[in-house]
């Protein structure tokens, strides 16, 4: 394969995909090992790999050739996601020779990577009456896996497409968009479901992720980001009222999975109302958290709360992302593995945040474990279990 061919810079994409052999296939039920590897022969998930990392080790465009990189075709979307008050926030996915792109208006475009040309198209044909945002029609893309393209729509809805043909081959009404809820998140296949949480946090609502089977569309678990009467969290809200039920902590990204420990992982937004805590005493918990959970049954493991009783809108809504890295001298192990994600803190400038993604909180029984609540944030560090 020449190194002067490239792929065309796409409007709605975040990265520069690298170039790869054309082949007319559908995306096998991947295993997690499949999509834990770094990615060289597709981009099956949002982030890359499970791990969010958005690295790929191919090295074809490099220093010495991209001066001569040179776009191929452009490819206008039908004009979908023109208006202004849509927003192109999506990473294209590829596999088998096709890239998959959505719009702010959830309409999906497979498109072959050779010529530019439409293989397919899905219209969402939203309702304008049935989708309640904030900000802005967004999508921030799309999953794939088991030869299915799954799209979360700003209506929250779920949506399978069949990847050969675009053709519906499922779809739920995952929450009441009446309520305030939306996806605007790109889901996440992994061993057989499909994961995506729920945006909403101006709007009232009490944040969720949820676990779907991918073969139908089943509801497998649900994990509220605001915790209920007799969950772990519920104590840092009022007992008085009836906060919790509108507490917000809505979820932007797609979470990272650790297939070795069977955790996963996300960032939650803000506390509502947003910016008035008076009727929310309390840290509010999950919101503006890093959480892990069990992947296979939504079981809360531990929890990272970034600001505590936010009333500045501090989101975190970067993805969290996973790496290995040595600490103090010692390499990573089963224990000292590293979750990070970008946050503002306070007045203070932006700032990474690390955290061991194997370790807890403490547990309902009330055993102490880090939770970052008793250190000044400005002052922690990554410290691996004992």
């Amino acid at each position: 394969m020449k190194l002067n061919r490239i792929l065309p810079i796409l409007a709605a994409s975040l990265f520069t995909l690298p170039v790869w052999v054309v082949a007319q296939v559908v995306a096998p039920a991947f295993s997690a090992e499949e999509l834990a590897a770094y990615p060289t022969d597709s981009w099956p998930t949002n982030g890359g790999s499970l791990y969010n990392q958005r690295y790929s080790p191919l090295d074809q465009i490099n220093r010495g050739n991209i001066s001569g990189m040179k776009a191929e075709w452009r490819v206008h979307m039908n004009g979908s996601g023109g208006a202004p008050n849509h927003s192109g926030q999506a990473q294209p996915l590829f596999y088998g020779g096709v890239l998959y792109v959505p719009t702010g208006e959830n309409d999906v475009f497979a498109i072959d990577v050779e010529t530019g040309d439409f293989r397919w198209t899905y219209q969402a044909n939203l309702d304008p009456g049935r989708v309640n945002v904030c900000c802005g029609w967004v999508s921030r893309g799309v999953g794939m896996g088991d030869g299915q393209i799954y799209v979360g729509q700003l209506d929250a809805k779920l949506v399978a497409l069949n990847q050969e043909t675009g053709a519906i081959n499922w779809e739920i009404q995952a929450e009441d968009p009446m309520l305030g809820y939306s996806i605007t998140a790109a889901p996440l296949y992994y061993n057989g479901m499909v994961i995506v949480g729920f945006a909403g946090g101006e709007l009232a609502i009490r944040g969720s992720i949820k676990a779907f089977d991918a073969k139908d569309g089943k509801l497998l678990w649900t994990f509220y980001t605001i915790p209920g009467p007799g969950e772990f969290g519920h104590d840092t809200w009022p007992q008085d009222n009836d906060a919790w039920t509108v507490g917000g902590a809505p979820i932007w990204q797609t979470p990272a999975v650790d297939p070795e420990l069977g955790l996963l992982y996300f960032s939650t937004g803000n506390a509502g109302p947003d910016l008035n805590g008076s009727n929310r005493a309390g840290d509010n918990l999950f919101t503006v958290s890093m959480v892990a959970l069990d992947a296979a049954t939504g079981e809360y493991k531990w929890h990272f709360q970034q600001v505590h009783h936010d009333i500045w809108d501090y989101d975190s809504p970067s993805p969290v992302v996973l790496f290995d890295a040595d600490v103090n001298g010692m390499p990573p192990q089963r224990h000292c593995r590293s979750v990070q994600i970008r946050l503002p803190l306070y007045s203070r400038p932006r700032h990474w945040r690390t955290a061991d993604r194997y370790r807890r909180t403490r547990s309902a029984a009330g055993t102490a474990q880090c939770d970052g609540r008793n250190t000044a944030l400005a002052d922690w560090r990554l410290r691996c279990a004992e």
